[in-house]
C-alpha cells in the first residue's frame, strides 16, 4: 500500500464516516459476541453438571432417613446377636439356656453336655461351641424343643441327631442331637 492509497483511503472514510464508524463496530461487536458465544457454552455445560449433582444428592437427601432407619436397624441386629453369643467360659450359663428355652426342658432333656471345640484355622472373631443333647419325651414334645432350639435367640447349628423309639410301640422317642452354638473366642 502507497501514500496514495492510504490518503484515498482517509479521503474515502471521512466521507462516510458513519460507514466506516458501524463497519469497525460491527467487527468489534462480532468478536465479542463469539466469546459471549464460548462463555455461554461452557456455562450451559456447568449448569448441565450442576443439576445432575444436584439430582444426584437430592435423591441421596431423601433416601437419607431410610438409610438411617436401615442402618439403625442393622446396629440394632448386631447388638441382639452379639448378646446372644455363647462364652465358652461360663458354662453353667451356657447348660440353663439348654434348660431355659422349653416349658417342658427338665422333663424331656434327658442328658446334656459340652463337647469339645474344634480349634478354628481363621481368623474369625467368632467359634463354634459343640453340645449334646440327649431328648426323650413325645415326638410333639421332641418336636416343640428342637423349633425352640432352632427359632430361638441363640445361633445354633444342628450338626448330627439320631431317634429312636424307647420300646416298641410306645409314644416316647429318645433323640441324640448334636447342636453348635455361636461364641465369642
Amino acid at each position: 500500500m502507497s501514500l496514495l492509497d492510504s490518503d484515498q483511503l482517509r479521503e474515502v472514510l471521512r466521507r462516510y464516516l458513519f460507514c466506516a464508524v458501524c463497519s469497525g463496530l460491527s467487527l468489534i461487536l462480532a468478536a465479542a459476541l463469539w466469546v459471549l458465544r464460548q462463555n455461554v457454552r461452557t456455562l450451559e455445560k456447568d449448569n448441565r453438571e450442576t443439576s445432575q449433582e444436584f439430582v444426584a444428592m437430592l435423591s441421596t437427601l431423601k433416601a437419607g432417613p431410610l438409610v438411617r432407619q436401615e442402618l439403625a436397624r442393622a446396629e440394632e441386629t448386631v447388638q441382639r446377636i452379639e448378646g446372644n453369643l455363647v462364652i465358652e467360659k461360663n458354662l453353667a450359663e451356657n447348660l440353663w439356656y439348654f434348660y431355659k428355652l422349653h416349658p417342658d426342658s427338665k422333663e424331656i432333656l434327658a442328658s446334656l453336655r459340652p463337647l469339645n471345640p474344634q480349634p478354628s484355622t481363621d481368623g474369625s472373631d467368632y467359634k463354634l461351641i459343640p453340645f449334646s443333647l440327649q431328648l426323650a419325651g413325645t415326638f410333639e414334645q421332641v418336636a416343640s424343643y428342637l423349633l425352640e432350639l432352632e427359632s430361638g435367640p441363640r445361633l445354633a447349628q444342628v450338626t448330627s441327631f439320631r431317634f429312636r423309639r424307647i420300646k416298641l410301640g410306645a409314644p416316647e422317642l429318645a433323640v441324640t442331637v448334636e447342636v453348635r452354638l455361636l461364641g465369642k473366642k
